[in-house]
């Protein structure tokens, strides 16, 4: 259960991270993918050991999320 919901914001991420790059914001597409591969990288970790961790990443990722998407025009949104 933990593993889907690390498996799902990192997903989120690094479509937010397309979705920002479209958009000519490589700032935000770059910390969306950066902050993704880091989730990702430690997921079997974070998952099992790390639970704090976990947390705060996951927090992180998903305030990043909301924030990019945010800033996209709501035509563009699927």
């Amino acid at each position: 259960e933990r593993r889907e919901l690390i498996d799902f914001v990192a997903g989120a991420l690094e479509g937010a991270a397309e979705e920002a790059q479209e958009q000519g914001d490589t700032l935000s597409a770059t910390n969306s993918h950066n902050l993704a591969t880091a989730i990702r990288g430690h997921a079997d970790e974070l998952a099992t050991y790390d639970l704090k961790s976990a947390e705060l990443l996951l927090q992180q990722g998903m305030t990043l999320v909301a924030a990019t998407l945010s800033h996209i025009p709501k035509s563009r949104l699927h």
